[in-house]
């Protein structure tokens, strides 16, 4: 391959971010997160979106490894609803036998219309979310707010952020887990200043 034809990370983003803008423009409730931080920043989401769903992409241009994958694939199972990798042509065979089947791949071609993406597989549902990795995306604030709801944060207030989690767990449900974490994160991104 080619200098010039090795698709590189920012090039692929770009198109990405343009694709996905395109594709939720109509939506305002649909907020993007560039490097997402994950299972207390083990990993990082190269591009979230944020809507009725938590969606990640992941970027695997041609110059990367796959080396970090299958510990990218096992945190971002326990938090993301769906995710997608977005892969050059030299990494499509290894996408398509290293993946969850829950993953949607994209991959990211030269053609005489420039970059483009071509789905190769679409994106299912995440079947074993685990609430406790999804609650951390919340900020200790945001937790206790939870349990204030159900009157349940006496003795949870002053007490260090982990317990507040567990105890988020033991109380509400995945979805109303999830529903929160997406309420924070759009929020959190519309107070962003854009660089």
């Amino acid at each position: 391959m080619s200098n010039n034809l090795v698709l590189g990370d920012s090039e692929i983003r770009s198109v990405l971010r343009s694709s996905l803008s395109k594709k939720h423009a109509n939506t305002s409730r649909t907020v993007f997160i560039e490097e997402l931080g994950l299972c207390r920043g083990q990993v990082r989401v190269d591009l979230s979106v944020v809507n009725g769903l938590l969606h990640g992409y992941e970027i695997k241009s041609d110059r990367d490894s796959f080396r970090r994958l299958r510990g990218q694939v096992e945190l971002y199972g326990k938090v993301l609803d769906r995710a997608t990798l977005v892969v050059g042509e030299r990494h499509l065979d290894e996408a398509l036998d290293n993946v969850p089947e829950w993953w949607g791949i994209l991959l990211a071609h030269r053609s005489a219309k420039g970059l483009q993406l071509k789905t190769m597989r679409s994106p299912r549902s995440n079947p074993k979310k685990d609430p406790r990795a999804l609650v951390e995306l919340l900020w200790l604030d945001d937790a206790l707010a939870l349990l204030e709801k159900r009157d349940t944060a006496r003795g949870f207030r002053g007490k260090a952020r982990w317990i507040v989690w567990d105890r988020v767990c033991e109380i509400c449900s995945l979805n109303e887990i999830a529903r929160a974490v997406r309420i924070q994160l759009k929020a959190r991104a519309k107070k962003r200043v854009p660089v």
